[in-house]
């Protein structure tokens, strides 16, 4: 099992901002892209956090990541927009993207807004709840390169392309079900590899010919959950994504390791805003939720050391601990970063 150095929460966004800041992005991209990072970690999705740092400042240097975007917004409809994020980081063009559809729902009760010309955005549950902490249903997609193996076939063609919806509730944070349609994300299988652990099972991942595999150095595509059901998800983003903005689509999406850094990857995202207020009063339906959460807690339990629980809960505890005790990074990306800030000459991680 690896080590880990315990990193205060705040200083993980501090680092990130540094860093972006010292390859040229602007404020805004290295506010927006820093606090993603910083959310994702708190959150506990490791595998799309501060470990990607090193990936993400050698896209700037080489030119895949433009860190001085001129975005562009167009409006064909009231409420919709079309957003040309100009080859910048995902996660500020998403936040931004979100943040038109909020203020499109304000105005109209709904705001659904495409992202073009984008690259990597991290974790969609860092823009649904965006939507959610402005008492709203935020709802987000992405496209991502192929790497899920299709049904009965021997190739991938799909990527893992996740899924978020968020919901404001009454006396807790937000509800928030962020998700891709297969057991584990890429990242998390690399994680993985570099720990030299085997995978949960068979229904996991597959190497290069298709045989399902626990080894994750072997393992090259994923499997979708439920067969078809979850291979007809990874298509439901893609055509919210890549089609409607149209930008690559399925097999012709460029892959984040294996294309070169110097080349843009054009990525498309979604992101959804639904006004509440427009259907009926906010807090009753907060109440509602808040309800409806809490009666699924209380179900009975097949085992009492387990809570049942709803999609966010891990995440809402995991937040809650790693807030007061830190967020752990692996000391191999403990490392890197430390290498990563003497390069850009910024100060490095600090540990708890």
């Amino acid at each position: 099992m690896p080590d880990y150095h315990y990193i205060q929460h705040e200083d993980i966004r501090r680092f990130a901002y540094e860093a972006f800041k010292a390859v040229g992005c602007t404020e805004e991209v290295a506010d927006l892209t820093s606090y993603a990072l910083w959310l994702t970690g708190v959150r506990g999705v490791d595998s799309h956090a501060i470990r990607l740092l090193p990936h993400y400042v050698a896209g700037v240097e080489q030119g895949r990541i433009n860190p001085d975007p001129n975005f562009q917004i167009e409006s064909r409809a009231p409420a919709t927009a079309v957003f040309d994020a100009d080859h910048t980081f995902g996660h500020a063009a998403t936040m931004r993207a979100m943040r038109h559809a909020i203020s499109l729902a304000e105005a109209i009760g709904v705001g659904m807004v495409v992202v073009k010309n984008s690259s990597h955005n991290g974790a969609m549950g860092t823009y649904g709840l965006e939507a959610a902490k402005n008492s709203m249903i935020g709802m987000a997609m992405t496209n991502a390169s192929s790497s899920v193996r299709s049904p009965n076939s021997k190739t991938s063609f799909f990527g893992t392309n996740p899924t978020c919806i968020a919901a404001p509730m009454l006396n807790e944070d937000p509800f928030c079900f962020d998700a891709t349609p297969v057991p584990f994300s890429v990242n998390k299988v690399k994680t993985y590899a570099e720990d030299d652990n085997p995978l949960p099972d068979l229904t996991y991942a597959a190497d290069k010919e298709g045989h399902p595999t626990t080894d994750a150095s072997l393992a090259a595509q994923m499997l979708p959950i439920g067969d078809y059901k979850g291979f007809g998800f990874l298509m439901m983003a893609d055509v919210m994504s890549s089609l409607l903005s149209g930008m690559p689509s399925g097999d012709n999406v460029a892959s984040m390791y294996k294309t070169p850094l110097s080349e843009h990857r054009r990525l498309a995202h979604f992101c959804m805003a639904v006004n509440i207020a427009s259907f009926r009063d906010v807090e009753e339906f907060k109440r509602d939720l808040q309800h409806t959460a809490d009666k699924i807690r209380q179900q009975p339990r097949m085992n009492d050391d387990v809570p049942v629980m709803v999609p966010g809960d891990p995440e809402k505890a995991t937040t809650e601990h790693r807030k007061a005790n830190g967020i752990p990074v692996k000391d191999i990306d403990f490392d890197r970063l430390s290498e990563l800030a003497g390069n850009l000459g910024i100060g490095i991680l600090q540990a708890v």
